[in-house]
């Protein structure tokens, strides 16, 4: 009878022993919560390293419900939604901590709204964001006001404010010294001049805006079939079909290209501009200012 006693106490004894474990064992596991904010800032730097910037957004985000008066948290969520691409997440989340008149806004998250706002293209808001900031350092801003230049395709005004910002800042950017010497370098074509080329002589219009082959080619048709029109009426007189037919074809190219060689001025325009701008944006995005 002793030893049912001690059989059934010691069953006893484990059962409760049992209990006690599973009792604790939530504490346990919450001492060592993986989602707490030590967790996350460690597992968000990792995620920007491996530039999986989206997925670390996320993580920035719970870092700020964890902590909203930490402005590096909050710098660090709208720099992530900046190198994804989403833009306009950055902007309004950017929004939803700072009033949009605000002029005393922490240094590093005035640049992070400018950097957001000029690869969105709005450059008026950038412009008068700019102004307004009392924290922005005048290298910064002048940095930032040479982009919106070179970006509103105003060159020698990017130019003197490079020149005036080097006397005044030694480090001033060498990334935006090259692109703003580039973008001065660069001749647009005028789209009346190129006209004016191809109603002269067919094909120089194109020649002028580098389309050597265009032109060459809108040369030869044009004359070839100018030559087999006048050999027709030359051969049959003023009612010969196949001289008026060449010289249908004659006079409908000559005009084409014409309007084909302003098209051409324009597109050689856009290209050289589009250039200027992508190393403008490319600057913007990189963290090497």
């Amino acid at each position: 009878m002793n030893i049912k006693f001690l059989k059934t106490k010691s069953a006893s004894l484990i059962i409760i022993f049992n209990l006690l474990l599973l009792g604790l064992l939530p504490f346990s596991c919450y001492s060592q919560d993986l989602y707490d904010s030590e967790h996350s800032r460690k597992y968000a730097e990792y995620l920007t390293s491996s530039h999986q910037y989206a997925l670390a957004a996320e993580e920035y985000e719970r870092l700020v419900y964890f902590d909203s008066g930490n402005v590096n948290f909050k710098n660090l969520l709208i720099k992530s939604y900046r190198l994804s691409g989403d833009l306009n997440a950055g902007i309004k989340r950017y929004y939803s901590f700072y009033s949009k008149t605000s002029d005393t806004l922490p240094g590093i998250m005035a640049e992070e709204f400018v950097r957001l706002e000029l690869l969105n293209d709005s450059l008026s808001v950038a412009e008068r964001f700019i102004q307004i900031q009392k924290n922005l350092s005048q290298n910064k801003k002048d940095v930032y006001q040479t982009c919106t230049l070179l970006l509103n395709n105003h060159y020698p005004e990017a130019d003197l404010m490079v020149r005036e910002s080097k006397l005044r800042e030694p480090g001033f950017p060498h990334e935006i010294i090259s692109i703003t010497e580039g973008a001065l370098r660069v001749k647009l074509k005028s789209p009346a001049l190129a006209a004016g080329f191809s109603i002269l002589v067919p094909g120089t219009g194109k020649i002028y805006t580098k389309n050597w082959s265009d032109g060459v080619f809108a040369f030869l048709f044009v004359a070839g079939n100018a030559w087999q029109s006048y050999r027709g009426f030359h051969e049959h007189g003023i009612k010969s079909g196949i001289g008026w037919a060449f010289a249908g074809l004659s006079a409908s190219f000559y005009i084409g290209n014409v309007f084909g060689a302003v098209k051409a001025a324009k597109r050689y325009n856009k290209n050289k501009i589009d250039d200027i701008n992508r190393q403008v944006f490319d600057f913007v995005r990189s963290d090497k200012f």
